[in-house]
């Protein structure tokens, strides 16, 4: 699968330098989108997502759901969850997250 470019670059050169310039301005986007909650984790990214006519930062769209863990795995997550510093719930998304993004890439590659 190729490598998606940042709008309006056509070099790896060009979108390198685009983000040299604009490091400050993307440094308080992603501590903004921390604070509020907007900010993702998975794996080894982080991202946001940022309103096209605003660029303001958007939360994902998300839906709640309820589940029933066993409580010997919740006190686990809970445990780890806290050695990283994150909320609970949080860590678990991350992993489900992961879950996902790793089955995906099985099943392209099969």
């Amino acid at each position: 699968m190729p490598k998606k470019r940042l709008a309006g670059t056509r070099t790896e050169a060009e979108e390198a330098r685009w983000f040299e310039e604009n490091q400050d301005r993307l440094l308080k986007l992603f501590t903004q989108a921390k604070r509020e909650g907007a900010l993702r984790v998975s794996g080894n990214s982080v991202g946001i997502t940022l309103s096209k006519n605003t660029e303001s930062i958007r939360k994902p769209p998300s839906q709640k759901v309820m589940l029933r863990i066993p409580t010997g795995d919740l006190e686990r997550a809970r445990d780890q969850a806290v050695g990283k510093g994150l909320g609970y719930q949080t860590y678990i998304k991350m992993l489900l997250r992961e879950g996902l993004d790793r089955q995906e890439r099985a099943r392209r590659r099969a």
